[in-house]
């Protein structure tokens, strides 16, 4: 077989599935009259070769003489069964009914036990099989791959004072022959070592794995000569317009036509700064380097790859992902379509306006790294900015003067990236120009509160050779623009390393690990706790072995390069646990400001369960909000992931602590808890060994309420606002550049310079690294179809049958009321084009932290009772439950 005719053979098998049936048995057993309520059961596979996946088990008594007949008892397994021959040992289940440690039958207690230990064993030395289970810590020490030379050699990230990073999960594959400090890794992408309960479904895998073959057949073939889809898609501003005046039977496209071509034309001729972009000169002399970026999105049939985007390709994705591609374009040509990113689907140029550029920073992908800029801060930053501004001595002293009035208003802000200038040495070269930059943004006054950038700082390190620091104002017109690029690709590489990977997967990581080893499956902290972990195990290896490896996506993409994951590693010396809980991270930021209470809340555990209690989804015909009673005060009212997640986090709170009150009914229930206690520590000295800072004792409820709504939080609110809109934002790689070509022309050089495009051209991300990077934003924005959201009980597991499951189920019914509640404020407060933080030039509704939860789950077919795959929007709104991509 050649060509086409290989490769078609090689899709068939690729696209194989292995079918999957659900088998229910009925079997009866005897037993002694006395026999009582069974609290757990053994399972052994016996077949040779095949393991299976054991869903649930319901017991009940036939002709029992009292009233345990009426019952029945209930054990939700989840779990894969693998044949006894491998494994060695019989599987234990325990029913649905849920104890604390000193409450567990005396029947259970050596039980319970046993199984940790089997957990918290060490792992058989040599690879470990699909069937091991076992949970253990290691270094990040996967990342590099020194056997294949120097360039793709990386530092061990953890255990170290010069790297620290939180622990991920071992996975026991043998050492590298030449570097006994690092592992080497499985021979194929997709076959990493994960515990079989931690996996995803196949089918979700699978998923996954079609999404990647299907955004790099959108984006990466090369661009149609067919009119681009902003004229087919995207009316001008002027259509609506016309539109809006006169009837549309009353104008025809050729009007509107001969219109756009005027206004088009007019567009060209001087883009003034006050809209956004770099001003032009004659268009006849210009190739319109956004033109060719819109060229990525329109429908298209494509039918192979470039050789070059292939042979770059081969480096970057797996090679059962690169056939998958390959192998469907030789089937026939594709007929694809992108949607256009939230940020250009009404104007391509909204994201070059100041007070779009400011507002990203309070509802885009990255709302958690701006602050309050305080006034001995500013007064330093004033010294720095006088030796390197070049302009006019009045513009800074009036900088000055507007600044100090906005921090007396509490309106002055600033978006810090100076740390990187430490690495400026290493990572400038190769074709990449990066600045350290400091951004002051002022906001303004009620009720509107929009807030733009008034200042940018560009700083290289002292004896660079790449050029000079330099300190901009606006009225430096087509510089300041070309700034706030650098501004831009700086935040966007924060956003990727630290707000996304560092601050919700891996962080994680740890907390599930000393989960499953230290707290029991009957434990109800582990029972709250397990939704919120489903497939993050599982997508982190991913990430590693595809995103986050030496010469990988992220490094190819971002202007970190190879120094990405250090730079991830250093800017963990600031984590602190205690500073993710969202109230305590506002306030460290300077973004709101504790609210002064007439009474201050204080005493037995009732009490603070009745004050968190307080916080409902009002009820009536004319009351649809979520009534917060929160511990902070916003500094900004329209702040849309603040003002969101406020709401998110106290109805998270107000959960835990209902839920937590059918457990524990004093503080020394908590301190009691031996299971709690060893989690707690186990997480702090194992998991999180580099960072002893940020930590507090869990011995009251208090504080284990605390501890257990940030975790929560961090998996579902958390990282659902910095996700979900990479699409949306960073699809349009001139709104988030990951990395920059050119550094900022002298003033001088800009208007003698003739193609001002052709600049823009250079200065951006190549084609191949700008399409490479949609397809990606493209893949990790997307919601799977076995999603389950904040709020929704999972298809395959209800909340625990126990003595006081009325009280837990009509609990979470709450808490679901209280997520439809806050539904209903957020569409109201997207409603308000006073808030115009939450719209902007872009017209984008702030829905990031839309819980969504009143959407039903996807249909079942009734053919193989299972949930179906629902073709979703790639802007789908939703909170999921977990790090689940």
């Amino acid at each position: 077989m050649k060509g086409k005719e290989l490769e078609r053979k090689k899709h068939e098998v690729l696209s194989m599935k292995v079918p999957m049936k659900v088998i229910k048995f009925k079997l009866k057993f005897e037993v002694t009259r006395d026999f009582g309520i069974p609290g757990a059961f053994v399972v052994e596979n016996r077949d040779k070769k095949h393991e299976f996946f054991l869903k649930s088990i319901t017991l009940h008594y036939i002709n029992h003489p009292n009233i345990l007949e009426e019952r029945k008892f209930h054990y939700c397994c989840g779990s894969w069964v693998y044949p006894i021959t491998k494994t060695g040992f019989k599987r234990i289940f325990f029913s649905d009914q849920l104890y604390l440690p000193t409450k567990t039958p005396q029947g259970l207690v050596e039980l319970r036990k046993k199984e940790l230990q089997k957990l918290q064993a060490p792992g058989p030395k040599g690879e470990w099989n699909p069937w091991d289970r076992i949970y253990d810590y290691d270094v990040y020490n996967n990342l590099g791959d020194p056997e294949k030379g120097r360039l793709y050699d990386r530092p061990v990230l953890g255990d170290s004072t010069n790297f620290p990073y939180p622990r991920r999960l071992k996975t026991g594959y043998l050492n590298c022959q030449h570097d006994h400090s690092r592992e080497s890794g499985p021979a194929r992408c997709f076959q990493f070592y994960v515990p079989p309960d931690e996996r995803m479904s196949d089918e979700k895998l699978q998923e996954l794995k079609n999404n990647f073959v299907e955004a790099l057949i959108r984006f990466l073939p090369p661009e149609p000569t067919l009119p681009h889809l902003w004229d087919g898609e995207c009316p001008d501003f002027v259509t609506k317009v016309a539109h809006f005046f006169v009837p549309k039977a009353a104008i025809s496209k050729k009007d509107v036509r001969f219109i756009r071509s005027i206004i088009d034309f007019c567009r060209k001729l001087k883009l003034p700064s006050s809209h956004g972009g770099p001003s032009r000169s004659d268009p006849s002399e210009e190739q319109d380097i956004f033109e060719d970026i819109i060229g990525f999105f329109p429908d298209k049939e494509v039918e192979e790859l470039d050789d070059s985007d292939k042979q770059r390709l081969e480096k970057l994705v797996p090679k059962e992902i690169l056939d998958q591609v390959v192998a469907t374009l030789a089937l026939k040509r594709q007929h694809v379509s992108a949607q256009l990113p939230s940020i250009i689907a009404e104007e391509k140029f909204a994201s070059f306006a100041d007070t779009e550029f400011g507002r990203q920073m309070l509802a885009g992908t990255n709302p958690v790294r701006i602050r309050r800029l305080k006034k001995e801060e500013f007064s330093l930053l004033m010294e720095s900015f006088q030796k390197k501004y070049q302009g006019n001595r009045n513009d800074l002293k009036a900088l000055e003067v507007d600044v100090e009035e906005a921090i007396k208003a509490s309106s002055a802000f600033i978006l810090d990236h100076h740390y990187l200038e430490q690495f400026l040495k290493m990572i400038n070269g190769k074709g990449v120009c990066a600045y350290a930059t400091r951004t002051i943004l002022i906001a303004d006054e009620r009720p509107y509160e929009t807030i733009k950038p008034v200042a940018i700082e560009l700083s290289l390190s002292e004896d660079s050779d790449d050029g000079c620091s330099m300190f901009l104002v606006p009225e430096n017109d087509l510089i300041w623009e070309f700034a706030k690029f650098h501004v831009a690709s700086n935040d966007a590489a924060y956003h990727q390393l630290v707000s996304h990977w560092l601050h919700t997967h891996a962080v994680v990581e740890p907390f599930i690990i000393a989960t499953r080893r230290q707290l029991s499956v009957m434990h109800p902290i582990h029972r709250l706790l397990d939704p919120h972990f489903k497939d993050t195990l599982h997508i982190n290896a991913l990430a590693r072995a595809v995103f986050l490896n030496a010469g990988g996506i992220l490094e190819t993409l971002l202007f970190t390069g190879e120094y990405s994951m250090e730079l991830s590693s250093h800017l963990y010396k600031e984590w602190r646990f205690d500073k993710q809980a969202l109230p305590e991270d506002l306030l460290e930021r300077g973004m709101a400001k504790r609210r002064v209470r007439d009474e201050v809340v204080s005493g037995p555990m009732e009490q603070v369960g009745r004050d968190k209690s307080s916080n409902k989804a009002a009820t009536g015909a004319e009351q649809t909000m979520f009534e917060v009673d929160a511990e902070v005060e916003l500094v900004l009212e329209d702040y849309p992931y603040a003002k969101d997640g406020i709401e998110i986090w106290t109805a998270i709170e107000t959960w835990v602590t209902e839920y937590c009150n059918v457990f524990y009914h004093n503080d020394n229930d908590v301190k009691e808890d031996e299971e709690i206690q060893e989690w707690w520590n186990e997480i702090k000295t194992r998991g999180h060994k580099d960072r002893n800072e940020g930590w507090y004792d869990i011995n009251t409820f208090e504080s284990l309420v605390k501890a257990l709504t940030t975790l929560i939080w961090i998996t579902s609110g958390l990282h659902a606002a910095v996700n979900f809109g990479q699409y949306g934002y960073g699809g349009w790689p001139p709104n988030r550049p990951m990395l920059l070509r050119k550094f900022l022309p002298k003033e001088e050089e800009v208007y003698e310079e003739v193609n001002i495009m052709k600049f823009v051209e250079e200065m951006l991300p190549d084609k191949f690294q700008m399409k490479l990077a949609i397809a990606v934003m493209d893949l990790l924005s997307r919601h799977t179809s076995e999603e389950v959201y904040l709020g929704q009980t999972s298809p395959q597991k209800e909340w625990p049958l126990i003595e006081d499951q009325s009280i837990i189920q009509k609990k979470f019914k709450e808490f679901r009321e209280n997520l439809e509640a806050i539904e209903r404020n957020i569409k109201e407060r997207n409603k308000e084009y006073i808030l115009m933080n939450r719209w902007g030039h872009a017209k984008i509704p702030y829905k990031l932290l839309y819980p969504d939860t009143s959407k039903p789950m996807p249909p079942i077919s009734k053919e193989k009772g299972k949930h179906q795959p629902e073709k979703m929007d790639i802007n789908e709104r939703g909170i999921p439950n977990s790090i689940s991509i």
